[in-house]
């Protein structure tokens, strides 16, 4: 269980900061399908991917509150 939430914090991490860094453009978007392309670099959908990161969070602490007992 606690692996599991370790991953889901690396994940978070991921999906905080790569839509934001240069890694999410040289390496994300250029491997993407064309029709992909005006998605990838919109800042709404990017947006969207740090939120589901700030989801995967508060999922890991709830998971780490009742692993410990404190919920």
């Amino acid at each position: 269980m606690i692996a599991l939430v370790v991953y889901l914090c690396a994940a978070g991490w991921f999906f905080v900061l790569a839509p934001w860094s240069r890694f999410w453009t040289t390496r994300i978007s250029p491997s993407a399908p064309l029709w992909l392309l005006p998605w990838l670099q919109s800042p709404t959908i990017r947006g969207a991917f740090t939120g589901f990161g700030i989801v995967h969070f508060a999922v890991a602490y709830v998971w780490l509150a009742t692993i410990t007992g404190q919920r």
